[in-house]
């Protein structure tokens, strides 16, 4: 028989032996999920932007999971297909909300899409809108929406003073969507760029669904300008577009819209990008520590390049993480949770974050080129 002092010396062997689950771990284990929906182009031409958003976001969810999740709890992300419509993203929103509950949106990759959606999530829900750029979603948004990407103000404001400085065309001609933002682009470079002494010679429009631009870039080639600068908003469009600019024997330079520059449209353009500019806050040599885990996972799970595209997604789940870890972890606290983002720089893939009280973030823009099939950031 087992004496009292055996006794406790067993019981103590004993303890050692059984992990220890304490009753906060306990409790833990049984949080429910945080649930984000991602609405995005999933089909359609602008199914490419839609895949790499929805692998960025899911690259920075598994890292946050890994480490635990927020506040004991894990991010689940949910998936849907606005087809680049905004009848179709109005439909989704309403679907996340009403049905299936959802704690945050992160989606508007395409201004059109951006600008209809928002008024579904009007103070409803914290909405992060990603890479639309017209300034009537922040401008006529509401207190829970925020859009990572800069508007096509403060694109154009940084972006002509690239090209009058750096570029230096001595006339340009326009190839613009006909949408909201191709229309705000062709209207803020004819001005920005004209009063630098560039000489405008005339633009086209195109639509969301063309593929063949052949008769409109013929068109521009005639007016014989130094350059043409293409507004493309996804990548299958945008490849097309840039392979048959060259086609037509235009052999002057090149200039790609802000913001939609990355490797797949490289790729998928041939040589007709070579040397060609564009303006993107993503660059992969910009000296972002905060990047280096991001891309490790990005690469580790996913055959596509890390783009900008792709780092919004990331951004959208690491600024809802943020705000949530920060006001004490209930995802449905969102007076707080705006509150807190419109308060603290956010820590992004990107670098810090800081929005105004409109929801508008601030963040660098680099000018970029192509060299050798690589998009390269432009030092002064």
């Amino acid at each position: 028989m087992l004496g009292r002092r055996d006794l406790i010396a067993a019981a103590a062997t004993l303890a050692l032996a059984i992990p220890f689950v304490g009753p906060s771990a306990g409790a833990l284990a049984q949080q429910p999920p945080i649930r984000i929906a991602l609405i995005g182009p999933m089909s359609g031409t602008g199914a490419f932007e839609g895949q790499l958003g929805l692998e960025g976001a899911q690259a920075a969810a598994a890292i946050i999971n890994a480490k635990g999740g927020v506040a004991g709890r894990k991010l689940e992300l949910l998936n849907y297909d606005d087809k680049g419509s905004p009848e179709d993203g109005v439909s989704a929103a309403k679907r996340a909300i009403e049905q299936d509950n959802v704690d945050f949106i992160i989606g508007g990759w395409f201004s059109a899409v951006a600008l209809s959606m928002k008024e579904v999530t009007r103070d409803k829900i914290i909405t992060v809108m990603t890479s639309s750029q017209h300034p009537k979603v922040t401008e006529e948004g509401h207190k829970y929406l925020f859009r990572l990407n800069a508007t096509s103000a403060m694109m154009s404001n940084f972006y002509s003073k690239a090209i009058c400085g750096q570029i230096k065309p001595k006339s340009i001609a326009f190839m613009n969507v006909n949408d909201d933002w191709g229309r705000l682009e062709l209207d803020n470079y004819t001005k920005l760029l004209g009063e630098c002494g560039i000489e405008i010679k005339g633009h086209e429009f195109y639509n969301r669904t063309d593929t063949d631009f052949t008769t409109a870039l013929t068109k521009l080639k005639a007016l014989n300008p130094d350059a043409i600068y293409v507004a493309a908003i996804n990548t299958s469009q945008g490849a097309t577009i840039y392979r048959q600019v060259r086609q037509t024997g235009f052999r002057g330079k090149v200039i790609a819209s802000a913001g939609n520059m990355n490797p797949k449209l490289v790729e998928l353009s041939g040589n007709s990008l070579e040397s060609v500019y564009s303006a993107s806050p993503f660059v992969e040599d910009n000296g972002q520590p905060s990047m280096k885990p991001w891309l490790a996972e990005y690469r580790k799970s996913y055959k596509n390049e890390p783009s900008f595209i792709a780092a919004l997604g990331a951004q959208g789940v690491e600024l809802i993480a943020a705000g949530v870890a920060g006001t004490g972890g209930d995802p449905r606290a969102y007076d707080k949770i705006a509150a807190y983002l419109k308060a603290n720089e956010t820590p992004t893939v990107l670098g810090n974050v800081r929005f105004s009280d409109q929801g508008q973030a601030t963040q660098p823009i680099h000018l970029v080129q192509v060299k050798s099939k690589q998009i390269v950031a432009v030092r002064d």
